[in-house]
């Protein structure tokens, strides 16, 4: 009798917190969901079920003692001071069945009054408690994150490791800032995005296909790393050349911008002839200098 009535009782959190859940998950009015008032109307209502459902049981229990009377036997005691281990894994004897025989023959088969062992039970009460908690923390006290919250959160975090990224690998280089790089690791890390990008168009050892030759002295759109910076950062769509600011990072472009640099006078063979006009560095007043050229000058201003 008592299982029974753990199993109303159950019965009833169990539905409270499914209803409380699917509610959960309605949106407001405005977005076309249940407003907040009809919601607590519906806990009411289902609330108010239960509640007769409870009583209606009650008064069947209280019936049944009063037609069959209630009594303990010894076999009853017996059972009931199982040790720990027994109560908590339902273990015991095949032959203890006679004594879980429900009195109540249908067509002369008799049932067994044999409940889930606790461990199960215990696990199902921890059920009911997740949802309870997950009930309150985010359609009662609202502190948990909703789907759409969480995913806002998860891009504002990438965002943030995006341009703290960004900000490590020379961010603030632009055209007007940029200078031409010398070590060997920065040319080679250019070639290698030269050759990734750009060497379709301006062929191996940048002698030019498609694209103009990169090696001599003569520039379409300027020379210099501010120039040639520029071009590759914006690109020139009326000629076919994309921009690639959206695919190169800043220090990317710099490098590569370092190598194209480095190819001046290679003359490699098969290059392509002369485009633009001659650029002269003395006489290009916005050119960029190399590392070692700011070095020296801040050494000399110091």
């Amino acid at each position: 009798m008592k299982i029974m009535k753990n199993r109303i009782a159950l019965m009833i959190i169990a539905s409270i917190a499914s209803v409380s859940l699917f509610a959960q998950g309605a949106e407001p009015a405005q977005e076309g969901g249940l407003s907040q008032p009809l919601l607590w109307i519906i806990y009411a209502v289902v609330a108010l079920l239960l509640l007769v459902t409870y009583l209606l049981y009650q008064v069947t229990i209280s019936l049944k003692k009063y037609v069959k009377g209630e009594y303990q036997n010894e076999e009853q005691k017996m059972y009931d001071q199982r040790s720990t281990w027994e109560k908590i894994f339902q273990v015991k004897p095949v032959g203890t069945d006679k004594d879980t025989i429900i009195n109540e023959a249908h067509d002369g088969i008799y049932e067994l009054d044999n409940p889930p062992p606790p461990w199960f039970m215990f696990l199902f009460y921890g059920t009911i408690l997740f949802a309870v908690i997950y009930f309150v923390r985010y359609s009662v006290t609202g502190t948990g994150l909703t789907q759409e919250e969480e995913y806002i959160a998860e891009m504002a975090i990438v965002e943030e490791d995006k341009t703290s990224s960004l900000t490590e690998e020379g961010a603030s280089v632009d055209e007007n800032t940029v200078v031409a790089l010398t070590s060997a690791e920065d040319i080679a890390s250019g070639k290698k995005i030269y050759i990734q990008n750009c060497k379709v168009c301006h062929a191996d050892g940048g002698a030019g296909s498609v694209g103009p030759n990169l090696t001599d002295e003569f520039w379409k759109h300027g020379g210099g790393a501010k120039n040639i910076f520029k071009t590759i950062k914006y690109g020139v769509v009326e000629k076919g050349m994309t921009a690639w600011q959206d695919n190169l990072t800043p220090k990317m472009m710099q490098e590569v911008t370092s190598y194209i640099l480095s190819l001046e006078g290679t003359n490699p063979p098969d290059a392509k002839e002369a485009e633009g006009d001659k650029w002269v560095p003395e006489a290009a007043s916005d050119e960029a200098p190399t590392e070692t050229e700011v070095t020296e000058t801040e050494e000399v201003e110091g």
